[in-house]
C-alpha cells in the first residue's frame, strides 16, 4: 500500500515537471492588458489616473477604449473590461435602423448615446483569474470583427 502510494506520488511529481509552466493568465489589470497589446504589436495608451483610467488604442483603423469595471477604489482588483467606441457620422441612424440591425447580429451591446452617436461596446468577463493570453486576444478579434461591421452600418449613410 505504501509502495503504490510512493510509486503515485512519484508519477504525479514526474507530471509536473515535464508539464510546461502555465502563462499568466490575462486579468482587468489596465498595465497588463496596455502591455500585451505592445507586445502584439497594437498601440495602447493608459489614460486617466488612480481609479478612472482607461486604454486608448485602436485596429482597423478605429480608436476604442478599453475600461476596467468593477474595480476597488484605487483602481486595482478590476473584474471586467469592455471595449467601446461611438462613432459620429453625418447621417445618424435612427432607433428603428438600430433596432433592426441589434436583431440581425449577436455580439456586441449598441445604442444610440446622449448626442444621437451609435456606440458598440462589448464586455469581457476577467475574473475568477482571467483568461489565457490566446483567449483574450481571440476575444480581442471578434471586437474587431463586430467593431468593423458596426462601423460600416453606422456610416452607410454616409457613402449615399
Amino acid at each position: 500500500m505504501i509502495k503504490q502510494a510512493v510509486s503515485g506520488a512519484a508519477l504525479a511529481a514526474s507530471l509536473l515537471l515535464a508539464a510546461p509552466l502555465a502563462a499568466k493568465n490575462i486579468t482587468a489589470d489596465v498595465s497588463q492588458i496596455a502591455e500585451l497589446l505592445h507586445e502584439e504589436g497594437y498601440r495602447a495608451t493608459i489614460e486617466g489616473e488612480g481609479g478612472d483610467h482607461h486604454i486608448m488604442t485602436g485596429m482597423a483603423g478605429y480608436n476604442f477604449l478599453i475600461l476596467p469595471f468593477d474595480c476597488e477604489e484605487d483602481g486595482t482588483g478590476c473584474k471586467s473590461v469592455q471595449f467601446y467606441t461611438a462613432f459620429t457620422p453625418e447621417t445618424k441612424p435612427t432607433l428603428e435602423e438600430m433596432n433592426s440591425y441589434a436583431a440581425e447580429n449577436r455580439f456586441g451591446r449598441i445604442y444610440l448615446d446622449k448626442d444621437r452617436d451609435p456606440v458598440i461596446e462589448m464586455d469581457v468577463d476577467l475574473e475568477a483569474g482571467g483568461m489565457s493570453k490566446e483567449l483574450f486576444m481571440d476575444n480581442l478579434a471578434y471586437w474587431e470583427a463586430i467593431m468593423v461591421g458596426f462601423a460600416e452600418f453606422a456610416y452607410s449613410k454616409d457613402a449615399d
